[in-house]
């Protein structure tokens, strides 16, 4: 919506499979999510299942912000894997 928010995620490693995320405080508090990992040869496949919530948000807006934030939250993963290689 335009404007930053703090958050409390809670996240739980279960390598090499996947994490679950507990969103605890925020907007977003309620929420949850599984992210699991898929090879793919040389590369890796992130799928995510989850529950969102966002107070006073429709589901389509709630669709479009937690697929907005799952991109950046892609893109700045990818830009710190190529500084690591």
């Amino acid at each position: 919506m335009g404007k930053p928010v703090r958050v409390k995620i809670k996240n739980t490693l279960y390598p090499p499979f996947g994490m679950v995320q507990e969103h605890v405080e925020g907007p977003t508090a309620g929420s949850r999510a599984f992210l699991y990992y898929i090879p793919k040869g040389d590369k890796t496949g992130v799928t995510i299942v989850g529950d969102f919530k966002i107070a006073g948000l429709d589901d389509k807006a709630i669709r479009e912000t937690v697929l907005s934030m799952m991109q950046i939250t892609f893109d700045e993963d990818n830009a710190n894997l190529k500084q690591v290689k």
